[in-house]
């Protein structure tokens, strides 16, 4: 399992064409520095939340030209294919029906907010994302190629591309999920400042732990406490921090 990968979702095969690489990274070099003009599917986000989480895509996010960019359902499915064919309900030895597999490639390709990371012409991260609820987001996959999987870019990219737009949507509050026996990726939380938040037992994927990053001061205070045994943050004290 690579060191950043989280989540238990990953696109089943589709047989279709993917545009070329060279030609669409053409086309998103020439959009930086002006908000895209794609135009916005009909997201979970764009419907709860009403904002595109991907309005101010493509972001450049390190000198050597690594963008953040509206996700490709196609390329994304053929990446985590390639790189995370682990994450697959198949792989788990679930063979999901039909009906079941053409409900999941709806909810992923229309209902879920897709990223990806693209450096020369290939895509070398992905983030699958939807709301849980009217005030969390849930991060239901992310995967970055481990030679990509430098602290500086993934703290700019959420920082940039994830926690922010949502901040300034009102949302309270990053969830995400992953096995205990992931001890990189737990890292890679701690360092984003995520609190454990609870423990499941799930059916498909196993023990996993939940990892919450409060975006609203007032809910971490008070879930510290509720829970946390340990004073709160201060607003002051947290904004410095987060910004780290």
């Amino acid at each position: 399992m690579s060191r950043f990968a989280t989540g238990h979702s990953v696109l089943p095969p589709r047989p279709v064409a993917v545009e070329s690489h060279t030609a669409a990274d053409d086309h998103v070099a020439s959009l930086i520095g002006r908000r895209s003009s794609v135009i916005p599917r009909h997201t979970q986000t764009l419907q709860m939340w009403g904002f595109d989480l991907c309005a101010e895509l493509p972001k450049k996010l390190s000198n050597d030209g690594i963008l953040a960019v509206p996700g490709d359902f196609n390329r994304i499915g053929l990446f985590l294919q390639e790189y995370y064919g682990l994450f697959s309900e198949e792989h788990q030895g679930v063979a999901p029906s039909a009906a079941i597999q053409k409900s999941k490639l709806s909810y992923l390709s229309n209902s879920c907010d897709l990223i990806e990371l693209r450096h020369n012409g290939e895509t070398v991260g992905v983030l699958i994302g939807a709301p849980e609820d009217w005030s969390s987001y849930y991060v239901r996959m992310f995967a970055v190629r481990p030679e990509y999987q430098r602290p500086s870019l993934i703290r700019r990219f959420v920082r940039e591309c994830v926690f922010e737009p949502l901040t300034r949507g009102g949302v309270e509050r990053v969830v995400a999920e992953t096995s205990p026996a992931n001890i990189a990726m737990s890292h890679l939380f701690t360092e984003l400042r995520f609190r454990v938040t609870g423990n499941l037992l799930s059916d498909r994927w196993g023990p996993l732990v939940r990892y919450t990053k409060f975006l609203a001061p007032a809910c971490e205070a008070e879930f510290l406490r509720k829970f946390g045994g340990a004073a709160p943050r201060k607003a002051e004290q947290a904004e410095k921090e987060d910004s780290l």
